[in-house]
């Protein structure tokens, strides 16, 4: 019976084809322990489970096709009686494995590091440009100036640059607010503790309430170069507050993120 160190949640909305190469990617690292993955599809699409029905002959692969888009934080939690090993990676299906031994370093540092909750590698994009996965706790009005022309009035360019960490030395393993879940290692203790993602966010924020609880629990969240992925570069939030009125997907970052700002008005940052 396999040892299962770690268990892979990929949650896929219309890129099959893309989460097929992940999982052999994945399959290709080099590690001394073993892991699970779980792939989760969101797409209520035959053309795009077609491609996923390639990874139900791997073996260390469980494939979930929902009827209905349960949205982010639901789908991963509909998986957690599936989940095994002292960890969970939950990884996009842009990532892509160039480092053999991605996981494998992470692992061990969060072996080694007791204290620490949540670790994200350093991710970069296909220019060779390292992605910004790296934020400081959102205040609204600073993710409003962020996608608007306030951006550039000067008592709120310094305010935006420093939300989005752009000071941030990306060569240096430190302790950061919160990271993006585009790649990232829970400890499963926590997520247990937690019950996973909370589920009164629908598809944004609950990476940042899954950082905030893991500070006000006594964990550290580490971003750690010493692991490197490479992702695509395109988020689905992206874009000015012009999308809003075209975009279902930057109306509901919206309302997650007021969601967010309503559950923490008064709240203190618990990292500091």
């Amino acid at each position: 019976m396999k040892n299962v160190k770690a268990t892979i949640i990929i949650l896929d909305y219309m890129k099959g084809a893309q989460v097929v190469e992940n999982v052999k990617s994945i399959n290709q690292q080099t590690t001394h322990f073993d892991f699970k993955i779980i792939v989760i599809d969101n797409s209520c699409n035959q053309e795009n489970a077609k491609y996923l029905y390639k990874l139900s002959s791997v073996d260390n692969v469980s494939l979930v096709i929902n009827t209905e888009n349960l949205g982010y934080t639901k789908a991963h939690n509909s998986v957690n009686h599936m989940i095994e090993g002292d960890y969970i990676l939950i990884v996009n299906p842009d990532i892509e494995w160039k480092d053999p031994e991605a996981i494998e370093k992470m692992i061990d540092y969060m072996d080694n590091n007791m204290d620490t909750g949540i670790l994200g590698p350093k991710q970069v994009e296909a220019d060779g440009k390292v992605a910004m996965s790296v934020r400081a706790f959102p205040r609204f009005y600073l993710q409003v100036a962020r996608r608007t022309i306030l951006r550039k009035l000067p008592f709120l360019k310094k305010r935006v640059s420093h939300d989005e960490m752009r000071h941030l030395d990306y060569e240096k393993i430190q302790e950061v607010d919160w990271l993006q879940s585009s790649c990232v290692v829970v400890r499963r203790d926590l997520w247990q503790s937690l019950g996973g993602l909370n589920e009164e966010y629908f598809l944004f924020m609950s990476d940042v309430e899954l950082c905030f609880e893991s500070w006000k629990k006594g964990y550290k969240v580490i971003y750690f170069p010493g692991a490197e992925v490479q992702a695509d570069g395109k988020r689905v939030s992206a874009g000015g507050m012009k999308q809003f009125f075209r975009s279902w997907v930057m109306r509901q970052h919206v309302k997650d993120s007021l969601k967010y700002r309503k559950k923490h008005f008064f709240d203190k940052n618990p990292r500091l």
